[in-house]
């Protein structure tokens, strides 16, 4: 999945989230989490694997829901400490939501139809205890943006971003308000420096 693609089915999960738990709320602060959240294992995995060997694949250390389950427990020790554990919880849901959804169409409907070879596409959840699988375009950044199509696949994922913005937009564009005013305070304390 492309990084257009987890953002927009991260902040979806995360609004789902919100009206499944009849709480919590869209911020600046919980949006930037959830952001986070959903680019952190390609941030982490693909340069560590395509500009250095250090990693065997784009999808490897952090994209394992073991190492998951450490950060995310990391980030919410944090926020109760900061009193921000939607923050943290936000950056939990982008950050799994990642990691699930690089499954793919082909694996979840291989799995639907009985088809059990793609499993071994999902051994990357488990890794170090399993081995990544061999992804194609798996090397390198050029290479991965030389791959790039507008399959269905790819499409899929921009309406889905679509989607998201419209929800962003029917939800009040959550974030701007607290931009406007940020802003709007920075020029007042300019304006009364300079008198």
């Amino acid at each position: 999945m492309w990084p257009w693609g987890h953002l927009a089915v991260g902040y979806l999960c995360y609004v789902a989230a919100i009206k499944l738990r009849s709480e919590g709320e869209q911020t600046l602060f919980t949006l930037v989490a959830v952001a986070v959240g959903t680019q952190f294992p390609d941030l982490i995995d693909k340069p560590l694997a395509w500009s250095t060997t250090i990693l065997p694949s784009g999808r490897s250390f952090a994209h394992s829901l073991i190492t998951a389950t450490l950060i995310i427990g990391i980030v919410y020790w944090i926020g109760q400490r900061l009193d921000s554990e939607e923050g943290a919880l936000a950056f939990g849901i982008g950050y799994l939501s990642h990691s699930i959804f690089d499954l793919g169409p082909r694996v979840v409907f291989g799995f639907l139809t009985g088809d059990l070879s793609q499993l071994k596409w999902t051994t990357y959840l488990l890794w170090p205890l399993l081995p990544s699988p061999p992804y194609p375009h798996d090397s390198s950044f050029h290479e991965h943006f030389i791959a790039l199509t507008l399959d269905p696949y790819m499409i899929t994922q921009l309406v889905l971003l679509g989607v998201a913005v419209a929800v962003w937009i029917i939800t009040g564009m959550p974030g701007v308000t607290e931009i406007q005013q940020r802003v709007k305070n920075h020029l007042h304390r300019e304006r009364e420096t300079d008198h």
